[in-house]
């Protein structure tokens, strides 16, 4: 429905518009301006400025291209439903709570010494990631994807333990957590479900609630990218924590 050219002139406010059209374009083809506005949380003049922007030429010609495009031979309905279920989710951290939440996962990791991220299959390369990442930022961090790792041997009090999990309930996953917290090891976790095993052990959660998805017999396709967005966000507030400054900005 838009064009990359027309997304990268868009602001915040404007893209929110686009996300909600993009993943709802059959009842967006039939709102009216107050409609689509009350359902993106802006004004109506800021819709029909929307649709300006965009190069409609008024309301009535976005709905007619809205039709169009929803009832399209060639649309494909799976990119469309996995930027729907991706969009909630950045809707949802696009909140002070969200911020909050980050925050609390900062105050626990000021001063964690080191930091360990740890994960088995898919989830384990999310580890890895996340701790090359604090390490390149000069934080003090190590990934573990072996959950039969002896961690009695380095395990110690001010240390922090970020377990990633898309179900939360990996058995030698948890006990291996269970064993950094009987050494006094601060737990952080990221998962996909919420109220799991994991999540309800660990002194703070993060749980994304996407729709679940195994192919293959079982293997897991669920999206990491919730994970991923909240490990950078982390990376950089505490940096910003440790250091009293910001880093550069990446915009320039």
């Amino acid at each position: 429905m838009f064009t990359f050219e027309q997304l990268k002139r868009c602001n915040r406010t404007e893209l929110a518009i686009c996300r909600f059209v993009s993943a709802h374009i059959e009842s967006a083809a039939y709102m009216s301006v107050r409609e689509l506005a009350t359902a993106t949380y802006v004004s109506p003049s800021t819709v029909m400025r929307w649709c300006a922007k965009m190069g409609f030429d008024g309301f009535d010609a976005f709905r007619h291209a809205a039709r169009a495009a929803a009832n399209s031979p060639d649309r494909d309905p799976v990119p469309q439903a996995d930027l729907g279920e991706l969009s909630l989710f950045f809707s949802r951290a696009d909140s002070p709570a969200f911020e909050a939440m980050l925050g609390e996962a900062t105050s626990l990791l000021e001063r964690a010494d080191p930091i360990i991220f740890i994960g088995e299959g898919s989830s384990g390369t999310i580890a890895d990631y996340g701790a090359r990442l604090f390490a390149n930022l000069g934080l003090f961090a190590i990934g573990l994807t072996d959950a039969f790792y002896p961690s009695g041997t380095f395990a110690r009090p001010g240390m922090a333990v970020i377990a990633v999990s898309e179900s939360g309930e990996m058995p030698k996953l948890l006990e291996t957590v269970a064993g950094f917290a009987s050494r006094g090891a601060t737990l952080l976790a990221l998962t996909n479900t919420p109220g799991s095993t994991m999540e309800e052990m660990c002194d703070w959660s993060f749980a994304a609630g996407l729709a679940s998805e195994r192919v293959n017999g079982g293997y897991n396709a669920t999206s990491q990218l919730p994970a991923v967005f909240v490990i950078e966000s982390l990376a950089r507030r505490l940096v910003k924590l440790r250091s009293g400054t910001d880093l550069p900005d990446r915009s320039r």
